[in-house]
């Protein structure tokens, strides 16, 4: 049954149109770091130094990276909040237009773009409406993953990656979209199939048709994560919304992907509904959302809790979001009770006070990110990203002049009294060279309970050639590691080369190498990886 309802979902996909407004651009995650996410788009024209780049989700965009420098085809970012990136993911710019009058040039710089101000358009009913003609567009990728080392067995891999969405089926108010990747195992230390079954080589992040009703009543039945739901992950089941003036309200009844293998499993049943307050003035957006859920395992009470989110930029270049997440349902001294806990907490506050400076504050309690499918981190990339995800986190900033941008982050996480807390901090400075590259220097400090210290340089160089169709980078790292129960340091050295062709208009290959060198109590041992990419759009 599920082999079928997905091979019908992606007939559908395949005999429809869609189109993408021409004031967006879309781009794809190239190559990710332990602070900074590259992003190639076909072009960067109408892109600053400064912009906010998003994520999609359902009609809605949702900010994620603070782009530090920027080449004819590419953008190098830092990470507004811990979303998670893997190589492929679909960012989103939108293109600054030219005013033509002098009025109108002075009157932008001193009223920069605000985070949620793109959500805002992105969102807007009169965009949809102008949105009835069939189209398609979507991406095929093929991608090979290579992991060697000389303490154990080389691993391979091939990955596709299929992405659509469909808009209008046959002029009417059907629509459908998807994300599908298959994973192919060629070599892997103690397998001897090349796959581990179809569950586990086929993942379906998204599978949903829509049908509108009106133009502001929708019904989605499939896989979809929902934006007045994000927190709540995939669904897979039915969603039903309603897009007032000022209100957005909806149910969702289902079932969660299964934990093991994200495939579909009905004994994990949810339900919930949600309602919305958007508010929208030439200032900017104030969006409140409230939801409700239960969940289910084998019909069984899991857990059940009310969400809550909260966004805002109506003051002039104050940015603020918030979510929060209470359980209802729990044990207390060993029984089943209702309660109050609240167990997911996100606040973030980003202020612009002048056009050249940008700060933020966070703090984040929310639990630790499974990834399911992501390009393999070496020891640096792993341990960073464990120990800087939670706690409070300041940023700032600071372009002086055109080509230099300098930022700094500084983190520190109170985990509990029995381990310890954290601290981290990282500086960097981007600079914009001639010929078009761009050059990075990154220095991050890292203190854990686990770990005494922890220090790491990195510098790279980016550049464009043949005006823009091709785009190669260099990246050297070394860090030095030393663990409480030990005295001598643990030595990594990294070497990674990447390298973009756009052979086509909507044809692009792409590859990224890295090794690494280290020396661990006099032992050393030496590991690498080489990521392969050809994608097509159409």
């Amino acid at each position: 049954m599920k082999t079928a309802l997905i091979i019908i979902f992606l007939l559908i996909n395949i005999a429809v149109y869609s189109q993408t407004s021409p004031e967006i651009l879309n781009g794809k995650v190239s190559f990710i770091t332990s602070q900074n996410i590259y992003v190639k788009f076909d072009n960067t024209e109408g892109i600053l130094v400064g912009d906010t780049l998003y994520v999609a989700k359902d009609s809605m965009l949702i900010p994620a990276l603070i782009v530090n420098g920027k080449s004819s085809i590419s953008c190098v970012g830092t990470p507004i909040t811990k979303n998670t990136f893997i190589l492929s993911t679909q960012i989103i710019a939108k293109k600054r237009e030219t005013k033509k009058t002098t009025k109108s040039n002075k009157e932008e710089s001193k009223n920069p773009e605000l985070t949620n101000d793109l959500s805002v358009n992105a969102a807007s009913k009169n965009q949809k409406a102008k949105e009835t003609n069939e189209k398609l567009d979507g991406q095929l990728a093929v991608s090979s993953y290579t992991n060697f080392s000389n303490s154990y067995t080389s691993s391979d891999r091939l990955q596709y990656n299929l992405t659509m969405n469909a808009s209008h089926i046959g002029n009417s108010n059907l629509s459908a979209e998807s994300y599908i990747t298959f994973t192919q195992l060629l070599s892997f230390p103690g397998k001897t199939t090349d796959w581990t079954g179809l569950n586990n080589a086929l993942k379906i992040y998204g599978l949903d048709l829509k049908y509108d009703f009106s133009k502001t009543s929708t019904l989605t039945f499939g896989r979809k994560i929902y934006n007045n739901m994000s927190d709540l992950g995939a669904v897979d089941g039915l969603e039903y919304e309603n897009v007032d003036k000022n209100f957005t309200y909806g149910a969702v009844a289902g079932s969660r992907p299964d934990y093991s293998d994200y495939s579909f499993n009905p004994k994990l049943v949810q339900f919930g509904a949600f309602v919305s307050h958007n508010i929208h003035n030439n200032n900017g957006i104030m969006q409140t959302s409230f939801a409700a859920f239960d969940q289910l395992n084998n019909f069984k009470t899991d857990r059940r809790f009310i969400y809550f989110q909260h966004s805002n930029s109506l003051l002039k270049n104050v940015d603020l979001f918030s979510s929060f997440e209470v359980d209802l349902y729990g044990f207390v001294n060993g029984q089943l009770t209702n309660t109050f806990d609240l167990t997911s907490t996100y606040i973030s506050l980003r202020f612009r006070p002048w056009k050249k400076f940008t700060t933020s504050l966070s703090y984040d309690a929310r639990k630790n990110v499974y990834y399911y499918e992501t390009f393999p981190q070496n020891k640096i990339d792993s341990t960073i990203d464990k120990e800087t995800r939670q706690g409070f986190r300041y940023n700032f900033m600071y372009r002086p002049f055109k080509n230099f941008v300098w930022g700094t982050n500084a983190g520190y996480n109170l985990k509990s009294i029995n381990t310890g807390s954290s601290e981290n901090a990282n500086s960097y400075i981007c600079y914009t060279l001639p010929f078009n590259t761009t050059g990075i220097i990154t220095v991050t400090g890292l203190k854990t309970p686990y770990l005494t210290s922890m220090m790491v340089y990195d510098i790279s160089l980016n550049r464009d050639f043949l005006a823009g169709k091709v785009n190669a980078q260099v990246e050297y790292r070394m860090g030095n590691f030393t663990y409480t129960n030990t005295l001598i340091p643990t030595r990594q050295n990294i070497g990674a080369m990447s390298l973009f062709w756009r052979i086509a208009k909507k044809t692009t290959i792409s590859c990224n190498f890295e090794g690494t060198l280290e020396s661990n109590n006099g032992i050393k041992n030496n590991y690498g990886s080489i990521y392969f990419n050809i994608s097509q759009k159409f």
